[in-house]
């Protein structure tokens, strides 16, 4: 079970999660595990027409989880924590603003409803108009 260290709500209405999944594998060295989440939920918001939503929803459901981990090998006990809040922190600088963007949910959805059915035309991206 990882153990939850952080959560970010962000402006978009979505949160994103980092859990611990930090493991000893020699003596008093570590593997430094970060997983990062963010639930997105399929919502017919998300694409041009009901069609489109109810076929994501099919092969979906009602949400679609981003998650990815980080890695940090060799880290003395000691040093375990900073290498944890290093890793956070280099995705706060780096990532946040992508998830964080109103655009996010619709693209992530849209590119996992992709990936699942295999059937790119049938989910054309919203066009922002302004």
């Amino acid at each position: 079970m990882y153990k939850p260290i952080r959560e970010v709500p962000l402006t978009n209405g979505l949160t994103v999660r980092f859990f611990d999944a930090t493991r000893r594998y020699f003596g008093d060295y570590h593997k430094v595990r970060i997983k990062i989440s963010c639930e997105v939920p399929v919502t017919p918001n998300l694409f041009e027409d009901a069609a489109s939503y109810e076929t994501a929803l099919k092969h979906l459901g009602k949400s679609v989880q981003y998650v990815k981990e980080v890695e940090q090998q060799g880290v003395p006990t000691a040093d375990t924590a900073g290498a944890a809040e290093n890793v956070i922190r280099h995705f706060m600088e780096h990532s946040l603003g992508y998830f964080q963007s109103e655009a996010f949910p619709r693209k992530f959805v849209q590119s996992e409803a992709k990936r699942v059915t295999g059937k790119a035309k049938r989910f054309m991206p919203i066009r922002m108009h302004g």
